[in-house]
């Protein structure tokens, strides 16, 4: 949407009487669209979130502008953003390497100061592994085993520069990027390390000619082009330490406008609707399609022209403002503008809505009924859409609103993949969308006069009243757009465009009390995860209360899976690590130097007296491999409830997947895969073989053991008479070929309960 639709659509929701954004700054009475708003020429113009607030605020005279800053480690997040997103992973010249981050990590550790520099903590480097973990896990899993654990100890003890190092492995050490980090990190420690500062008001307007007009302006994006310029200009700001302000610090604008988060914007005047004196309105920056480079300098065709630098950061940066307000919890109601005239250009913002709405509205069907939506859909820019069909005859229009118009286009193309848009609540799809248009915007259906609507017109009368009835009688638009009939008049409702209606239903959903309540179911979702899927497995029951606990497991695991027959393939297919991901395992051993065994903290250092090769502390890569295999598997089962769209998919709830993950772990430990993996790969390095050759040959080696345990769960190498008997086949036992009247299917997940009340 553009940035001139957004700053109405705010200003009908959160203006004051007089129909301004007014507030106060510097002593200067000020209106947020005509001093502060860039104009944007019909595209998003800012890059920080804007916070319309009615909670009071101190106007400081000198400095009024009150801003909230990135920390050190959110400046990583986004370069690693920017590099995972805006670079083309298959075509980036940068190969992982686990020697030479190894090499790296001890050069660092060399270089480790005596005392904690300011900036990083180890929770901020843990916050920075999840962060990545979750929002890049294909390109970044291969860190976990080595570099982060290191990572997490030494960052705290090193100077700004030796952590760009550290860091740098995470954005394919661009050195360009890793230079932008070393040098906000030190302005950032410049400030303090602080969390706000306040600035004058020149960082918004200046005054000129008796007239405050925008120059330089921090809310511009164009500033970002100023970044490393001998055109910046400099400007004091003061940080807020401990509540009070403190000595002025210079920095550059440009580095302002990148380190800064939020502004936040004082309202003057009561708003006119009375819900936005008691909840907070943010404006986040429209996301921007990524560019896929294939180095720091190629050409883009989302690129814009300007500095290279300063798009990433850019794109970076507004993608890491939405996941960070959805990681803080920081809105509980979102209002999701897409236009209804044309199809958005930017595919990534798909993937943030799901999260948000897991995070706020719940990973599924069951909780999201439990309220009224938060997700608010406007389909803006509904005059544009009118204009184009006033000449339509009704075959035509009759395929321009649904299904092979207007609802694929702005609503299912992009996200009719996610669970939510079929499913929001049970049995009904979302349908909270609303249609929104620009009063005062010259079109040919609505008369004007003096700046304001006057009537609609006349000579369209007929032709609107058939868009009506071809819109409500569309079966996608009833799916999709609630009260469809009353939704269309609302958007014809003159010097209204639809607002009213919308802003009706924001003020029952955006209530302090949906958010604490939504808030503390998922607290009790972290209580219920920390203790029955955790604490409760220190506890061991004996004799027939473990029998009947398993039991109930078994019955429960069976009883799921059993309602998607059709997914028991995908299932199995998931509970076993990816060949990609063993084969990045693989070439991380080879490339390591021969391991040496973990040092044995009872040695009292005497050699073995026989000389024995088995005390040799080194073991070969493969065998090392195998080992970490089953780490790999262990963290591969355990991050499977994690995964919503993958539950979805399969149709398997949490709690489900958390009792068979804990289940199958318990049994390849008590069955010792681990000794499995190692038989199957002792002594099978052959010297001369290329590596290419050998890295399929032992990955499939492992895979076969995975593969063997999750379809016979052990079983295979037990004879059939010493097997448990199928549930549904007491005269046979468990994985048996099943008789003519059996299904496959059927049997193996009997064969699953029988052997699960056994894993104990």
């Amino acid at each position: 949407m553009s940035q001139a639709g957004k700053s109405y659509l705010i200003s009908a929701l959160a203006a004051g009487e007089n129909g301004k954004l007014g507030t106060v700054l510097g002593g200067h009475q000020l209106d947020f669209l005509t001093h502060i708003n860039p104009p944007g020429g019909g595209k998003e113009a800012t890059g920080l979130v804007t916070r319309f607030s009615r909670l009071k605020h101190d106007d400081d005279q000198n400095w009024p502008v009150r801003l909230q800053l990135f920390s050190e480690v959110e400046m990583a997040k986004i370069l690693a953003n920017a590099f995972v997103h805006d670079f083309n992973q298959e075509k980036f010249d940068w190969n992982y390497d686990e020697g030479r981050i190894g090499d790296l990590l001890a050069t660092l550790e060399k270089r480790r100061r005596p005392t904690r520099v300011p900036g990083v903590t180890e929770d901020d480097v843990v916050s920075f592994w999840d962060y990545l973990t979750r929002h890049a896990g294909k390109t970044q899993s291969r860190f976990a085993l080595h570099y982060w654990p290191q990572a997490v100890n030494l960052a705290p003890w090193l100077t700004t520069d030796d952590r760009a190092q550290l860091f740098s492995v995470l954005w394919g050490e661009v050195p360009e990027l890793t230079r932008a980090y070393g040098h906000f990190a030190q302005t950032l420690q410049r400030l303090g390390s602080v969390q706000e500062v306040r600035a004058p008001l020149s960082t918004l307007v200046v005054e000129e000619n008796g007239l405050l007009i925008q120059k330089n302006s921090i809310m511009n994006v164009d500033m970002l082009e100023h970044l490393n310029q001998p055109h910046d200009p400099r400007i004091e700001v003061c940080p807020l330490q401990d509540g009070q302000l403190a000595a002025p610090v210079t920095i550059s604008l440009a580095e302002l406008t990148v380190l800064t988060a939020e502004l936040h914007v004082p309202l003057s005047a009561p708003t006119t609707e009375p819900l936005f004196d008691q909840v907070d309105l943010l404006d986040f920056p429209g996301y921007r399609g990524r560019m896929s480079i294939d180095s720091f300098g190629a050409k883009s065709a989302e690129s814009e022209g300007g500095s290279r630098l300063a798009e990433l950061i850019l794109r970076g940066k507004v993608a890491y403002l939405f996941e960070r307000y959805t990681e803080n919890q920081e809105m509980n109601v979102l209002v999701l503008c897409t236009p209804s005239a044309r199809q958005s250009d930017v595919s990534d913002v798909g993937d943030a809505l799901d999260e948000w709405i897991s995070r706020t509205q719940g990973a599924d069907a069951d909780v999201r009924s439990r309220r009224l939506p938060g997700l608010v859909w406007a389909l803006t820019m509904f005059d544009n859409r009118v204009t184009g069909a006033l000449a339509h005859e009704e075959a035509l229009l009759r395929q321009y609103w649904g299904q092979g118009g207007m609802i694929k286009m702005a609503m299912l193309e992009k996200f009719g993949k996610y669970s939510w848009m079929s499913e929001w609540k049970k049995g009904e799809t979302f349908n909270n969308t609303f249609l929104v248009r620009k009063p005062g915007m010259p079109t040919p259906f609505i008369r004007m006069s003096g700046g304001s609507e006057v009537a609609l017109s006349e000579d369209n009368a007929e032709q609107l009243t058939l868009m009506r009835k071809t819109f409500v009688e569309d079966d996608a638009v009833n799916r999709y757009i609630a009260s469809p009939a009353e939704a269309w008049d609302a958007m014809l409702n003159l010097n209204d465009g639809g607002m009213n209606r919308m802003a009706n239903y924001l003020s029952q959903v955006a209530r302090p009390e949906n958010k604490l309540e939504r808030i503390a179911e998922q607290l009790e979702e972290s209580r219920h995860e920390l203790v029955q899927g955790g604490l409760v497995n220190w506890y061991q029951p004996d004799g027939d209360e473990e029998v009947a606990k398993k039991a109930r497991i078994a019955q429960e695991i069976v009883a799921a899976v059993k309602k998607r027959n059709g997914m028991h393939g995908e299932l199995l297919a998931r509970l076993v690590p990816t060949r990609r991901s063993l084969h990045a395992l693989y070439m991380q051993q080879v490339s390591l130097p021969d391991a040496a065994e973990e040092e044995d903290v009872f040695d009292i250092g005497l050699d073995d007296a026989h000389g024995s090769t088995s005390s040799v502390k080194s073991h070969s890569h493969e065998v090392a491999f195998a080992r970490q295999s089953v780490q790999l598997w262990i963290n591969h089962l355990r991050g499977l409830p994690e995964t919503p769209a993958m539950l979805n998919y399969i149709g398997l709830p949490r709690s489900t997947a958390e009792e068979l993950v804990d289940e199958l772990i318990t049994g390849l430990l008590r069955l010792r895969a681990e000794e499995a993996l190692v038989a199957v790969m002792q002594n099978t390095d052959q010297a001369g073989v290329r590596r290419d050759w050998m890295v399929n040959r032992q990955v499939s080696r492992v895979l076969h053991v995975m593969s063997d345990f999750m379809t016979w769960l052990g079983y295979q190498s037990v004879p059939e008479k010493k097997r448990p008997t199928r549930q549904n086949q007491p005269d046979q036992p468990i994985f048996t070929r099943p008789g003519p009247s059996a299904t496959a299917w059927c049997g193996r997940m009997m064969n699953a309960w029988s052997a699960l009340r056994r894993n104990s």
